[in-house]
């Protein structure tokens, strides 16, 4: 059977799905310890959530014994010229090398499709802003995808790193059509020559740089960081952000701000993206020939007396001084994402039960096509859920209700026994009796267990989804929740929560010693104090789980027959009245 105190744990992850009696201690222990234990991953993974991939090793190139002879040779070349910036070999002049080509002043391009506005300042020829139209930061303006850095040393999107630091020069400006070219020439045979124009009416740049003595030898930033974030999301234990990602070799590498303690230079076979990424927006640059390195590097400034930010500075070195590509900066949205593929789409992951992640996002997306708000889209898409899993719920209480009827038979094998149990001959008679009562009752021990195992994966998915999906981001639900992504700011949800989590234990039935039966009572005011911290969104489901699932508890033990004429909580009182 499925042990009260693994039911009672299930029930605090899974609120309300059932509740169980005593089995034979053995198969008690094991359950127990399985599901305890499942309990404890889950809830160490949500306090402290681990990087979605191993840590990238040590700045050393990646799959380097892999490399055939001459590619290894090509990248040791290149690492050296990086490291020194010597003239690198290039495709030749781009205009006439003793031509003095800079500018006298600062100036801006502007190009805006319907979905971006993207700024580009001829110093340096960088971006300097990326807003995207459809979301909105925290000061209600487009969302800028270009970090506030005070440091020196910061590199904006497209901006040449040479040896001195981040390229300054004032590049002169040839406007096209959706576009412009960049030109700089110091006249002593350096030159370098941008061309940015948008990848149509989608999100990003199309980028051809090419460069030609000293410059050939730089890399292109991806940018210093990823978009500013209020003190209340950068504050949060959830919120990803400015974290960087790089799919190489077809296998997407996840790092971490604050675990990027040194410089590190990747020189995969294959890159097919390199960037930023948080939980709801990627900046990455997608180059179409190949990147022989990406330099990833921490910095760190001050924003307060006594605090400190780290920040990542993303680039990817010139090949033979040319780069020919794609800045994408762009939403994490499902469908956009998997129309981009090209690994981009592995950006949004939803973890181990992604496909079902999926269906519940398409029926969340759904529901709230049809009644315009994301919260009352949540407690529907709970509803649905619940009204579904309603006949594994039942099956498995009224499978714990046939296993109480027969612990007092149970109860008197293992007192039986008891003084020989440990003997291997008495405990395996006492367990071929106990399996002969289960079959004479028409009895399975798992019976209870198995429905509620079965839940977890839907519930994970949920999990999950609630803490990815951008369409949350910014939704307004019901007068104080203005952002389900977000948390409650006056955490009335969690209390709430909290309160139904722990009506939900006392209307069941209570089994098990006072030790796990304790436990249990503490388990409540655990999740609440977990939760206060939680997006909203997140809170919200696991509310309206917890009160669907009283509800349909309470309909199951009057079907069974716990609840007529007060005969479930009255027998309760009598019990204890009987004891005293």
């Amino acid at each position: 059977m499925c042990p009260p105190s693994a039911e009672n744990s299930l029930t605090r992850i899974a609120p309300g799905i059932g509740r169980g009696e005593d089995d034979e201690r053995m198969e008690k222990r094991l359950l127990l310890a399985f599901v305890l234990s499942a309990a404890i991953l889950l809830a160490w993974s949500v306090i402290f959530p681990p990087p979605q991939r191993p840590a990238v090793p040590e700045p050393t190139p990646v799959a380097e014994t892999q490399k055939p002879p001459e590619r290894r040779d090509k990248t040791a070349e290149s690492s050296a010229s990086s490291e020194d910036f010597t003239t690198a070999e290039s495709a030749g002049p781009i205009g006439p090398p003793e031509e003095l080509a800079e500018a006298t002043a600062e100036e801006h391009v502007d190009l805006a499709n319907a979905v971006m506005d993207v700024v580009i300042s001829n110093r340096g020829a960088a971006v300097t802003s990326y807003r995207l139209f459809g979301y909105d930061g925290d000061d209600g303006q487009p969302l800028d995808l270009v970090q506030t850095v005070p440091l020196d040393s910061v590199a904006r999107p497209l901006q040449l790193i040479t040896a001195d630091g981040p390229e300054e020069a004032l590049y002169l400006i040839e406007r096209i059509v959706d576009g412009a070219i960049f030109r700089w020439s110091d006249g002593r045979g350096n030159q370098v020559e941008k061309r940015v124009a948008l990848s149509g009416e989608g999100y990003g740049l199309d980028v051809e740089i090419r460069a030609v003595g000293v410059p050939a030898a730089s890399r292109v930033s991806v940018g210093t960081g990823m978009r500013d974030l209020a003190e209340v999301e950068q504050n949060s234990r959830l919120a990803l952000w400015g974290e960087g990602v790089v799919m190489a070799d077809g296998e997407v590498k996840r790092l971490k701000r604050r675990k990027v303690k040194e410089r590190q230079i990747l020189a995969p076979m294959s890159v097919a993206f390199a960037g930023f990424e948080d939980a709801y927006f990627l900046n990455l640059l997608r180059p179409s020939d190949g990147v022989e390195e990406v330099w990833v590097e921490p910095l760190e400034f001050s924003i307060g007396e006594e605090e400190t930010q780290k920040v990542l500075r993303i680039s990817a070195a010139l090949s033979r001084g040319q780069f020919r590509g794609q800045l994408l900066g762009a939403p994490k949205e499902y469908d956009l994402l998997q129309e981009i593929d090209h690994g981009v789409e592995k950006t949004l992951d939803f973890g181990l039960f992604s496909p079902i992640s999926v269906f519940f996002l398409k029926a969340l997306r759904w529901i709230y096509g049809h009644v315009g708000n994301y919260g009352v889209a949540i407690i529907l898409l709970t509803l649905g859920i619940r009204i579904l899993l309603f006949p594994l719920m039942h099956t498995s209480t009224v499978s714990m209700r046939k296993m109480a009827k027969v612990q007092p038979k149970v109860k008197e094998i293992q007192a039986k026994h008891k003084k020989k149990k440990s003997d291997p001959q008495a405990r395996a008679k006492m367990n071929q009796e106990m399996m002969a009562l289960y079959k004479e009752e028409g009895v399975n021990p798992m019976a209870g267990c198995l429905p509620l195992l079965v839940q977890l994966p839907l519930l994970w998915a949920l999990y999950k989804l609630f803490l990815s999906a951008i369409e949350l981001r910014h939704a307004p639900f019901i007068w104080w929740i203005t952002d389900l992504s977000a948390k409650d700011p006056l955490y009335v949800t969690p209390v709430l929560m909290t309160a139904t989590m722990w009506l939900q234990q006392r209307l069941a039935p209570q089994a098990g010693d006072p030790q796990q039966q304790r436990l249990m009572r503490m388990m409540p005011l655990i999740f609440g104090i977990m939760f206060l911290q939680f997006p909203s969104g997140l809170v919200l489901y696991w509310l309206a789980n917890n009160v669907i699932t009283i509800i349909q508890q309470e309909i199951t033990l009057h079907i069974v027959g716990e609840r007529r004429l007060g005969s479930g909580r009255g027998k309760k009182k009598a019990g204890k009245g009987g004891k005293a």
